[in-house]
């Protein structure tokens, strides 16, 4: 006979369902640039110049490409972190929560690195096709979601054991 597991707490869904709404929320500001990307490139870019006169087309190329490379990526480990800390939290493992911890640093890294690269070109960017919102106040709601949710999940584990 195989023994009982333990049931699942009413945490773990409440877990799971904050964290879906925040990679919900990630996906749609991912979803957002991606549509809007060349517009967004070309209004960082020409800020960018303007404020280094001296740096050349190709190093402001260069640092607009590597600033939305490591926001792709960091987005790609939060939202690939979450659903396996989800996955992992909904099926008991402990080793849920740890993901879910890395989930929450690399949103709120990719949060303060979206705001510190398109703060200074907001108005440009804006007019480039991303909303207002999704500058930094979305990923920000995403952010606070998922570390309520990660607290949560450290409250349901420790109850269990």
């Amino acid at each position: 006979m195989r023994p009982e597991r333990p049931g699942r707490g009413r945490l773990s869904g409440v877990v799971v369902g904050l964290w879906s709404a925040a990679v919900i929320l990630l996906v749609m500001t991912v979803f957002l640039v991606a549509v809007h990307l060349a517009e967004i490139r070309t209004a960082l870019a020409l800020d960018v110049a303007r404020d280094e006169p001296s740096a050349g087309a190709d190093e402001v190329v260069r640092a607009v490409n590597i600033a939305l490379v490591a926001g792709a990526v960091l987005a790609a480990v939060a939202i690939v972190a979450a659903v396996y800390g989800c996955l992992g939290v909904w099926h008991g493992r402990r080793s849920g929560r740890g993901w879910l911890v890395v989930a929450v640093l690399a949103a709120v890294v990719l949060t303060v690195g979206g705001a510190v690269v398109i703060g200074p070109s907001a108005s440009a960017v804006t007019d480039a096709g991303l909303p207002p919102l999704f500058h930094w106040i979305v990923p920000a709601v995403a952010c606070v979601l998922g570390a309520i949710a990660t607290v949560l999940a450290y409250r349901s584990m420790s109850r269990r054991t």
